[in-house]
């Protein structure tokens, strides 16, 4: 599940709800999964959001005044077809739903929506378009997000250093050999004279930090990740 929603941090979301109460709460909740959220009590003015802020995915409901969920999506698929739509519904209407997915929807959620399958269908919606996004599992609840460049402990950012972050990310796209000493000085230190010791202090920085032993040090040669026992 963290792994998921890494996926969401750094997008945004566009969510077209009439009902204020449901808006306000799935807002709430969105926007601890998001980096922005906009709503909209309306077609109309969710359309007008769709284009000036372009989000990266689009919740809306069926039923809402000026123009209908329906009729928003119609005119979106006008021009973008990429862009992943759910679709929210009271409603159990096996016609109606058959109309929906004549508008490419990528899913839809009968209210009242629990947490769990709004996060599976979020994710699963954005998988779609963002195949290329790498989300690198280095331990148990430790991840590299390599679309934000950022590293996740238990779904909190672990803040490293210029040189710590340049270190992980050259053992992280290196992960399945050993890194050489000579490599990383070039690396990290390509003007300057380095000691070992100052590659030594670096990697007891990031084990500190990420609080598990996956750098491994192969004795005269340089270091390495320990991927055996990630998670897949």
């Amino acid at each position: 599940m963290t792994k998921n929603l890494l996926l969401l941090k750094d997008k945004s979301v566009l969510l077209a709800e009439d009902d204020t109460i449901t808006r306000t709460e799935m807002a709430g909740i969105l926007e601890m999964l998001f980096k922005s959220v906009y709503s909209a009590h309306d077609g109309e003015k969710a359309y007008q959001l769709y284009e000036d802020k372009a989000p990266d995915i689009i919740l809306t409901d069926i039923k809402m005044p000026k123009m209908d969920g329906l009729n928003l999506i119609r005119k979106i698929r006008q021009n973008n077809y990429d862009i992943p739509i759910i679709l929210l519904t009271s409603f159990a209407d096996k016609e109606f739903l058959l109309d929906a997915s004549n508008l490419s929807i990528d899913g839809y959620l009968v209210k009242p929506i629990e947490l769990e399958k709004l996060t599976y269908t979020l994710c699963k919606a954005l998988q779609r378009i963002h195949n290329d996004v790498e989300i690198v599992p280095l331990g148990k609840q430790l991840f590299y997000n390599s679309a934000t460049k950022e590293l996740y402990l238990d779904g909190s950012i672990v803040v490293l250093g210029a040189k710590e972050h340049q270190l992980l990310l050259l053992l992280i796209e290196n992960r399945h050999r050993t890194v050489t000493k000579e490599e990383i000085e070039k690396e990290l230190w390509p003007f300057d004279a380095v000691s070992n010791s100052a590659i030594k202090k670096l990697i007891l920085r990031i084990r500190q930090k990420i609080k598990l032993d996956i750098i491994v040090s192969v004795r005269g040669i340089g270091y390495r990740l320990d991927t055996r026992k990630t998670p897949r």
